[in-house]
Parts: C-alpha cells; sequence; structure tokens
C-alpha cells in the first residue's frame, strides 16, 4: 500500500512538472523516481542542478520532501528546491525562492541549515542591483536577514560572507542619506542636511565617503549657524524698531494729554471790578 501511494505520489509530481513533455519522458522519469530510494533521489538531484538542469532537479528535491517532509534529507530537499528557482535570478522565480528560504527559516528554526536559509534569504533581495536613489525596501529587508544571521549564529560558516553583505547593504543606504543630505544642502536647507548626516554617521560609520561626509556636515553647520545668527539679528532689530514705535506712541500720547489738560489764554484769571 504504502508503494502504490509512493508511486501515485511521483505520478502527480512528475505530471505537474513535465505536463508539457511528451508522455514517453515521463514514464521514463516516473520509471526512474519510482525504483530510487530517497538517498538515490537526492543524488540525482544533486547530479541535474550541478549540470543546470535546474527545473528537472526541481522535480526529484519536491518529491522528495513531498514524501518525506519530517526527514532531514526532506528538509534539504526542501531548501535545493528554492536554490533551483533563485539559480534563475529573475524577479519571479527570486520572489518564489524568497518565499521558500523564508518558510523554510519559520518552519525549521532548529535546522542545522537555517543559517543558510537566513543567507539565501538577503541574498534573493541583493541579487538583482541595489540603487541608493531609489526604494530601499529590498536593501532594508536583505539587511534585516544578514543581520539575523550574524546574531543569532556566530559560529556559522557563512557569518563571514554575511558580514561582506551586511557592509554592502550599508553602503548603499549610507549613500541615499549621502544623497538627501547633498540634495538639502543644495538647496540650502541646512538643518535638513546636517540631520541626515549625522544619522547617516551614527548608523553607517563605515561609509566609503566619510571625509565628504564630514566636509560638509562641517559646511552645514557652519552654514546653518550663520543663518541662525542671521535671524537673530533680524529678530532684535524688529524688537527694537517695536520698541522705538511704542516708545513714539507713548510720547505721542503724552503730549496729547498735555495739550488737552493745559489752561487756555485768559483763563483762571479775576475780573477786577
Amino acid at each position: 500500500m504504502k508503494r502504490l501511494a509512493f508511486t501515485v505520489l511521483a505520478a502527480v509530481l512528475v505530471a505537474g512538472s513535465l505536463g508539457s513533455c511528451k508522455s514517453s519522458s515521463q514514464d521514463s522519469l516516473l520509471t526512474n523516481i519510482n525504483n530510487m530510494d530517497k538517498t538515490s533521489i537526492y543524488k540525482k538531484a544533486e547530479t541535474l542542478y550541478a549540470d543546470g538542469d535546474f527545473k528537472k532537479a526541481r522535480t526529484y528535491y519536491s518529491f522528495l520532501y513531498d514524501t518525506f517532509p519530517n526527514d532531514p534529507l526532506g528538509h534539504k530537499a526542501a531548501l535545493r528546491v528554492a536554490d533551483t528557482y533563485y539559480q534563475t535570478k529573475n524577479v519571479e522565480s527570486l520572489t518564489e525562492a524568497r518565499l521558500r528560504y523564508r518558510d523554510f527559516a519559520n518552519r525549521f528554526p532548529n535546522d542545522p541549515d537555517r543559517d543558510y536559509a537566513l543567507l539565501m534569504l538577503g541574498n534573493t533581495y541583493t541579487a538583482l542591483k541595489l540603487y541608493p536613489d531609489r526604494e530601499l525596501t529590498n536593501a532594508l529587508e536583505a539587511l534585516k536577514a544578514y543581520r539575523q544571521l550574524v546574531t543569532l549564529y556566530p559560529r556559522s560558516p557563512y557569518f563571514d560572507d554575511a558580514q561582506v553583505r551586511i557592509n554592502q547593504v550599508q553602503e548603499v543606504l549610507a549613500r541615499h542619506e549621502w544623497l538627501v543630505a547633498r540634495y538639502y544642502a543644495r538647496n540650502k536647507v541646512w538643518k535638513a542636511s546636517e540631520a541626515r548626516l549625522k544619522y547617516l554617521k551614527e548608523h553607517y560609520p563605515n561609509y566609503s565617503r566619510m571625509d565628504r561626509v564630514n566636509a560638509l556636515l562641517q559646511e552645514a553647520k557652519t552654514k546653518e549657524e550663520a543663518v541662525n545668527e542671521e535671524i537673530e539679528k533680524l529678530k532684535k532689530k524688529s524688537k527694537e524698531r517695536l520698541k522705538k514705535g511704542e516708545a513714539g506712541q507713548a510720547a505721542g500720547k503724552t503730549a496729547k494729554n498735555g495739550s488737552s489738560q493745559a489752561p487756555s489764554a485768559g483763563e483762571g484769571t479775576t475780573k477786577e471790578d
């Protein structure tokens, strides 16, 4: 009965992955899988993968994982399915690979290959070039995955690779902050430019152009101080003008009140009889 179920599942998987192929090819692949044990299936898939036949390798990996989902070899096969999508490196396949790596990392938190899944999860975001002047979601998600790896697995064989990639992603993010800060500086919004540059220095201290950051930061501070001084001068002048105006108004009122209270000519004299 178990053998029958094994055969039926193999037939379904092969038909699904090779639906457009000739029936003879399907029959041949079905026969091969049906006559192999799990170790042999994995080895066959690895050979196909090494030869660059990722689609066919995926058939063997998928069958192995679906048949033995709780087996360590089944877990490895699940990762390799994700790898077959990753190797194509177009947007659709990378999205599929990303979903599978993330699912593996979440579903098997104690699996010895979880560090690899996290590395590759990050790689699905960085496989296509990151640009500092565009949307940064991919860079931030990649950084999150790599940091999780180096935090949770400091002894992982992928630690150094993840750390290098962290530095590369941070360079992109720092470059973004630099571009924004320079934009503000060009438009003489010095306070905003200074804030961006301070953020850059705090969060990305290894930025390769830190000398330019420091130079622009000093300029922004100097210009902002000059702006503040000019504002204070204007405020002082405004207060002085206001005081003069108030003093003038007060003097005018005093003069007016004095003239209205002064006696007119002849007023207050006594007529002699």
